[in-house]
């Protein structure tokens, strides 16, 4: 497995740090991990493809690496807005990312045969396995209704190309909803 993988599905980490030692202070290692990302960016040729390839997709050498940008804005735009919305969700909408979509790129790319008509570059094989990663982690923050968010983040990575974006936002947003209609 990259280390892309691993430091994509370490996502889960997050809030477990940001329980620990406090959303604010998370907010700064996040955004000291993006600035580290876009420091390598700019030197990125001058760096050894061998080197790179252990977190570089062979397509990302030459141009500006946008699935990365978005993972780490993603993970801070998610932090913020738990000082506002139920940090719970938000805590649930990180480890769906980070478990669901990361474990569905490992186990899509390993065993993945059955392709949808829609995608060709997802699996219902790993699209399955990320809900059930993302349920099992999410579950842990929000309880039951990250189930609901789970099945809608692997759609939402299942037919967008920008799953970073699309995978913890279509949770967040239904998740807040059936909050919403519970509470109501």
């Amino acid at each position: 497995m990259q280390i892309r993988k691993v430091i994509h599905i370490g996502g889960v980490l997050i809030p477990a740090i940001a329980t620990f030692i406090g959303k604010s202070q998370t907010m700064v290692l996040v955004l000291s991990a993006l600035v580290a990302f876009l420091i390598i960016e700019v030197l990125k040729q001058r760096i050894p493809q061998g080197i790179l390839s252990t977190v570089y997709r062979e397509n990302e050498f030459k141009g500006f690496s946008i699935e990365p940008l978005s993972y780490f804005i993603s993970m801070l735009s998610l932090l913020y807005l738990s000082f506002y919305i139920d940090e719970k969700i938000c805590y649930a909408a990180i480890a769906i990312l980070a478990a669901g979509d990361g474990f569905a790129g490992v186990m899509g790319r390993k065993y993945g045969k059955h392709r949808f008509f829609f995608n060709k570059n997802k699996s219902w094989e790993g699209t399955i396995s990320g809900f059930i990663a993302a349920s099992l982690t999410g579950f842990y923050y929000a309880g039951p209704i990250a189930l609901v968010g789970s099945a809608f983040g692997m759609l939402a990575g299942a037919v967008n190309k920008h799953d970073n974006i699309a995978v913890p936002y279509a949770a967040l947003a239904v998740m807040v909803l059936v909050r919403y209609a519970i509470f109501v």
